[in-house]
């Protein structure tokens, strides 16, 4: 049980911020951050965060290896999606990682026209 209040308590320090009204979207935060080279910078502590919260689907284990599983951003982060756990989800890696990430092209294209 300490396990889980420790997860509970790194969630809550990792949330993304309340939104003004029940309607308005919370998982946008703005342009990503970026590292040195250019690339979106991301936070490994926030997947531990929602490993610690959501066990994967094909093993039901906390840690270690998903097999057939990844750990993806609802919203994703280069149209601004938060990289908090409230944006994250399971996955099936096939759908991840189809052709070149397609998944993430089509993203990109249709939360790009909603972005608030």
């Amino acid at each position: 049980m300490p396990a889980r209040l420790a997860a509970l308590i790194i969630l809550a320090a990792l949330a993304a911020p309340v939104a003004a009204s029940p309607l308005e979207e919370s998982r946008y935060c703005g342009p990503p951050a970026r590292d040195a080279e250019g690339r979106i910078a991301r936070r490994m502590d926030v997947v531990a965060a929602f490993r610690s919260l959501y066990p994967c689907p094909s093993t039901w284990e906390y840690a270690g290896a998903c097999p057939a599983w990844a750990v993806d951003h609802v919203i994703p982060l280069a149209v601004g999606g938060c990289d908090a756990v409230s944006n994250l989800q399971w996955l099936p890696a096939n759908l991840k990682s189809c052709a070149g990430a397609c998944k993430d092209r089509w993203e990109r294209d249709v939360y790009k026209r909603r972005q608030p």
